[in-house]
Parts: C-alpha cells; structure tokens; sequence
C-alpha cells in the first residue's frame, strides 16, 4: 500500500482547519487548554481575517511577555511590532475593555456623589509593570435631584 500522494490523494496541509481546532480546544478546556500565543491568535482570527497570525502572535508574546500585557501594551507599543496595525490595535484594545469590563463586575459597587451626580463606583485590579494597583470607575446612573 502507497502513500496518499502515490495513490493521487494530496494531504491537506497542517495548517488547514487550524483556527477550527483551536477554536474547538478552547470551548473544550477553557484558556487554560491554549497557551498564551494561542489565546492571542483567537483574538488576532478577527482582526486578520485572511492571514496567518500565529507568527504575529509569538512576536508579540516575545515583546511584551504574556497574553495580559499584550493587550495592556499602548497603541503606540503596539504599533512598533511590524503587522500590528489598526485593526490588530482595535482588537486588542477591545479584549482589555473587555476583561476590565469582567474585572469590575465581580468587584464590590459602593455609592458616592460627585459633581451632582450619584455614580457607582467599581473598584477594578489594574495592571501594570508588574505591581498591582486598584483603579475606580465612576459610572453615572442618575441626577441627584
């Protein structure tokens, strides 16, 4: 019995179905099932619809470290890595709206005033170089009559 290629049958390449499978791997295991690169490159699938990305991605992961100081990275950081343009930079922008979003749901609320307004106040861990700092959020919900 012959190979597939003797037999006429060519072999799909590796990468086919690739964005399939770590979609799959994802919903499967959850993040922990993909490394960091691999994270980022679920999130780059959208930005870079028709492009492999993975290499994009490790070159990221390499500049700045991990998946949660990627998308803490400035635009302006960003846009230093050669093929992260403005869609890669929006993507990215929006996973760490995103998670800062999540992050502050699950924080404590407390009730203030300020400037005549009642606001709630979330309390969010922040990120960056490595210390932890809690940042507040004032979102306004309703005039103070």
């Amino acid at each position: 019995m012959g190979s597939k290629k003797d037999e006429g049958l060519e072999e799909a390449p590796h990468y086919h179905g690739h964005r399939d499978r770590l979609r799959t791997r994802f919903r499967e295991g959850g993040p922990g099932a993909l490394a960091d690169y691999e994270l980022l490159e679920l999130v780059l699938f959208r930005a870079l619809p028709r492009r492999d990305v993975k290499p994009l991605a490790k070159i990221l992961i390499e500049k700045f470290g991990s998946f949660a100081e990627v998308i803490s990275a400035s635009p302006a950081r960003l846009a230093e890595v050669e093929g992260a343009g403005e869609a890669v930079i929006t993507e990215l922008k929006i996973v760490r709206h995103l998670r800062t979003i999540s992050r502050a749901a699950r924080c404590g609320r407390v009730r203030c005033s300020r400037l005549g307004t009642k606001c709630s106040i979330i309390a969010a861990p922040r990120w960056r170089s490595r210390k932890r700092s809690i940042s507040a959020f004032c979102f306004s919900t309703s005039a103070i009559s």
